[in-house]
C-alpha cells in the first residue's frame, strides 16, 4: 500500500557562504543579549523574568529580519 501524503526528501547540500555569514552574525548580535536575559532572570520576580525573555525573543526577530534584508541586498 502506497502512502499518499508522502513528501519528497530535502536535498541537505553544502552550507553557503551567505548562509555561514547570516548565522555567525546573529551569533554575535544574539549571544549578549542572551546572556544579558538570563542573568535577569535571576531576580526573583517572575514579571522581570517573563518580561527580559519576551524582549530577548523580540530582538530575535527583529535581527533576524535585519541580516535577511542585509544579505538580501549584497546579492
Amino acid at each position: 500500500m502506497k502512502l499518499l501524503n508522502k513528501k519528497p526528501k530535502k536535498n541537505k547540500g553544502q552550507v553557503t557562504e551567505k548562509g555561514r555569514r547570516s548565522v555567525l552574525t546573529a551569533f554575535i548580535l544574539l549571544f549578549p543579549s542572551m546572556i544579558i536575559a538570563g542573568l535577569s532572570t535571576l531576580e526573583p520576580t517572575v514579571e522581570m523574568s517573563v518580561l527580559a525573555i519576551a524582549l530577548f525573543f523580540y530582538q530575535a526577530v527583529l535581527i533576524k529580519n535585519f541580516i535577511d534584508d542585509h544579505y538580501k541586498q549584497q546579492e
